[in-house]
């Protein structure tokens, strides 16, 4: 069989000769094209060459040069969601009715548009310092919607867009550039729904949570206006000649939280998959966050191919219980995470991973093996050919490797335990807090204001109100966020009607004396990355419970980083990351405070989706934290260290 037909087998789960193994060189490539870093053997290569030369299949999704004013056009609408690339079999097209400026400003480009009911704006960022870290496509700066006030004019602006379907560009990708050695996945859009593609793209992340309880009237009549945009969409893949639909992406336990997933994303994803299969097509989606609360969804969402896919340790579950849990419905494609692939997991790490893979994927139905979410531009590029070499010498399917024992996740009887808990230490205390403390827990930002007053016109002190009501609130909330029983929106509602209640509080404190801070913690996103919502909640509750907190934001470079701390001198120092890609600049912010002298008596810790306490260690941090709850915990500890 040749790539392009072992492949397509393997997503429709029909027996092949052996695993697939199909990197995504696309971002690393892109990288190390552009430092001058390629191997030796393959400089001056083209991307689909090395993969060629290696004996590897391939699989693209964005590897264009977005320096070259040539390619540009193509990524103008990428601040509405709407781009072109060689995956792509449609053109977009705007009515005459809506006048569209665009203005460059060095690394920034800003699009107007100016509907018949107002203008609204996107701006993207790229520069060739984005380009050297593998940045594939604009990053948004500036979203579609900034206030409210946006709806009426981007819901016209929606209105007045349409698509065609033009499967020249994609054709000749196909045929010239990826040919038997792999399959053209056509794209479609990253948000699985209209409401999903909001989310995603065309509004701040935090602030899309808060619109979403204060504002749901005005979002969900946005997202009917996109609809027949989307239905488009769905029509021209049907009609183009992909064989697989890239439809929906970064699927998340705690953004895309359960009771969201199956009211805004579940049914359209059910949708796309009839009417794809009804034209013998297959659909895609990619799978790369924290999926275990989205199991049992994803599995029943009608989706073929769950691409993607990152287990432990970059997220909670192990290969072995995806394969076991998955398999029986979908392809899974990825499981080799790429934290295994980088210099910081050893020699023995790696093998022994590339051990397990091969037991926790037997038979090897359903499975592709792939290097998740994508190979990072720092990936040693020897280990890309080792896994090749030992999926010819040991992927030869059924697999023989036996069964194999998924590693243990938490039970029901753990999340009730948990529950009970927190419900226990919510009951502790004077009945007196028990409203302030509902507000925070239901998020209520504006009636607390109301509750705080009362509670301080009856003579409760105010440093009790903060520590027995607002502060134990926000502990319950925690506790359940870590147990699994509460979400990152529900916990970001919480955290803002704390926040507004301790408005009310602070000059009470002031005026008594007692608002003391805990200690002083400066925290930003490293430069490359333009994350923030786990950030942001960190710095909320950090903030709720009485730290002192200089937010320097994202993409924040490392003298910034180092500059700020000789300003501020913080107690505590946060680096946050979310790219696998970014990640390398912690230990380059590290080890540039330790230049300068700027660490001594400071801690340093590190979080975010692929940081581990192990690469924490590695790189010489002083803490680590998977979450906000266990953030909060850590600064507590490194500042009485």
């Amino acid at each position: 069989m040749n790539h392009k037909a072992r492949m397509l087998a393997a997503f429709r789960g029909e027996q092949v000769d052996r695993l697939p193994y199909v990197p995504r060189l696309d971002l690393w490539y892109l990288a190390n094209h552009t430092c001058g870093t390629l191997p030796a053997q393959h400089a001056g290569r083209a991307m689909n060459e090395i993969a060629r030369a290696e004996g590897w299949a391939l699989y693209f999704r964005f590897a264009d040069d977005q320096l070259d004013p040539a390619i540009q056009p193509m990524y103008l609408h990428r601040g509405i969601g709407l781009f072109g690339s060689r995956d792509t079999v449609y053109d977009l097209v705007i009515s005459n009715k809506v006048e569209v400026k665009v203005v460059h400003d060095g690394p920034r480009m800003r699009v107007e548009y100016h509907t018949p009911l107002g203008m609204v704006s996107t701006t993207v960022h790229y520069d060739l310092e984005a380009q050297r870290l593998g940045t594939t496509i604009p990053t948004i700066v500036e979203p579609l919607i900034k206030s409210v006030d946006d709806y009426e004019a981007a819901g016209c602006l929606y209105e007045h867009l349409d698509l065609k379907l033009n499967p020249e560009r994609f054709n000749r990708w196909s045929a010239e550039e990826m040919r038997d050695d792999g399959v053209a996945v056509s794209m479609g859009p990253f948000g699985a729904s209209p409401v999903n593609e909001i989310q995603r793209d065309l509004i701040d992340s935090t602030q899309f949570f808060f619109h979403y309880k204060d504002h749901y009237d005005k979002l969900q009549r946005l997202a009917s206006q996109m609809e027949p945009l989307f239905e488009r969409m769905l029509a021209i893949q049907c009609d183009s000649p992909a064989e697989v639909v890239f439809w929906g992406a970064n699927y998340d336990d705690m953004i895309t939280y359960p009771p969201y997933f199956e009211r805004e994303i579940s049914p359209w994803l059910r949708k796309v998959s009839t009417a794809l299969e009804a034209r013998g097509k297959l659909l895609m989606c990619h799978t790369d966050g924290e999926n275990e609360g989205l199991m049992g969804l994803i599995r029943e969402s009608g989706m073929h191919i769950a691409e993607s896919i990152c287990p432990a340790p970059m997220t909670k579950l192990s290969l072995a219980e995806y394969y076991r849990r998955w398999s029986p419905k979908l392809t899974l494609f990825g499981g080799v995470p790429s934290t295994v692939v980088l210099p910081e997991t050893s020699e023995a790490d790696f093998e022994a991973y590339l051990d397990e893979l091969f037991r926790a994927v037997a038979p090897g139905t359903r499975y592709l093996v792939g290097v998740a979410d994508q190979v990072p531009p720092g990936a040693i590029f020897s280990r890309l050919q080792r896994i090749g070499e030992r999926v010819e010498r040991e992927g030869s399917l059924p697999l023989k490797a036996g069964a194999f024992r998924p590693l243990p996740t938490a039970g029901a009887g753990g999340a009730v335990a948990a529950s009970a808990a927190a419900e226990a230490g919510e009951a502790a205390g004077e009945e007196i807090y028990a409203q302030v403390r509902q507000d925070v827990s239901k998020g209520k930002h504006l009636a607390i204001r109301e509750h705080v007053a009362e509670l301080l016109a009856q003579g409760v002190a105010a440093r009790d109100i903060l520590d027995k009501g607002l502060i134990a609130a926000i502990d319950v909330v925690g506790k359940r966020m870590a147990s699994g029983e509460a979400f990152i929106p529900e916990v970001l509602l919480a955290a803002r009607a704390m926040s507004s209640a301790v408005s009310v509080l602070e000059p009470h404190l002031a005026a008594g004396g007692s608002n003391e801070k805990r200690g002083r913690v400066l925290i930003g996103t490293v430069k490359g990355d333009m994350h923030d919502i786990g950030k942001n909640l960190v710095v909320t509750m950090l903030r709720g419970v009485g730290f002192e907190v200089i937010d320097l934001g994202v993409n924040v470079a490392r003298d910034a980083f180092c500059d700020a701390v000789a300003e501020h001198r913080p107690d505590v120092i946060g680096l946050s990351a979310l790219l696998t890609t970014t990640m390398m600049e912690m230990p380059a912010i590290i080890r540039e405070l330790d230049a300068r002298g700027l660490r001594d008596g400071r801690k340093v810790f590190v979080g975010g989706a692929p940081v581990s306490d192990k690469f924490a260690r590695q790189i010489g941090a002083d803490g680590f934290a998977a979450d906000a709850v266990q953030a909060v915990n850590e600064a507590k500890r490194l500042l009485a260290a």
